[in-house]
């Protein structure tokens, strides 16, 4: 069973707790679903949930929803996981992969998969009364989502931890934004937390993976780059920013 212990306030609840007091991402009387991929991301997110859930005076609720894509993924240690913690878990099957690889045969295909995946998401949790989605999203998340817009669409911006589709009347949060990939992954193995083993043949073959690798080479000339980085987002001068005049 999920138990808290002081120490991990200053582990990494903690910064969950900052996540979610600045950007307001969880009220009294919420309803969460947390979109569990099985990778470690998303099972230290739903951990780390259950632990704030005891210790929080929030009175919130959260369950799991695990979109199956259609790559035959094993995730009995998930199901085993969630069923030991008392944390419902909404399995629903798609043919999201047999769309993506056969019937378009997509040459970019995560970019679709995301969007009929977040799609799935949405429909399964509006079917369950859910007004909130968590995404296990953390700090490289972040920063590498802002290196694509800016190096491969031209545009400056990432996304934002608090967001809501009003189409879904539905709010999609991320309390992971302050905690760095390898610290999750670190925690992960410590709690020993059942990761899904990904067979998609895209898998770690991406845009991200370029840009998670010229993170790594920028830290390694300016160690505290994430860091600066990550506090650009919400100290910016709209000044200095260029807006072309209306013609």
């Amino acid at each position: 069973m999920i138990k808290f212990e002081k120490k991990y306030n200053k582990l990494f609840l903690n910064n969950i707790r900052k996540a979610i007091t600045d950007y307001e991402m969880i009220q009294p009387n919420d309803k969460i679903a947390v979109g569990l991929s099985g990778g470690k991301d998303s099972i230290f997110l739903l951990f780390c949930l259950k632990l704030i859930q005891q210790t929080s005076i929030k009175n919130f609720e959260f369950i799991g929803i695990h979109i199956d894509l259609g790559f035959s993924m094993d995730i009995e240690s998930l199901k085993s996981y969630c069923t030991k913690n008392n944390i419902p878990l909404i399995i629903e099957k798609t043919n999201i992969a047999d769309v993506i690889f056969n019937d378009r045969k997509e040459k970019n295909p995560c970019s679709l998969c995301s969007k009929l995946r977040r799609g799935a998401l949405a429909r399964v949790s509006k079917n369950y009364n859910v007004n909130k989605i968590a995404l296990g999203h953390n700090a490289d998340d972040v920063i590498e989502t802002l290196f694509m817009n800016v190096l491969k669409v031209g545009k400056l911006g990432t996304f934002h931890p608090n967001s809501y589709n009003s189409e879904k009347d539905m709010h999609i949060i991320r309390p992971m934004i302050y905690i760095r990939e390898n610290l999750i992954e670190s925690f992960v193995n410590k709690f020993n937390l059942p990761v899904i083993t990904s067979t998609c043949p895209k898998d770690k073959k991406t845009v991200r993976e370029d840009m998670k690798k010229l993170l790594f080479q920028l830290e390694k000339i300016y160690p505290d780059a994430s860091e600066k980085i990550l506090s650009s987002l919400s100290n910016f001068d709209l000044n200095n920013l260029w807006k072309k005049y209306d013609i």
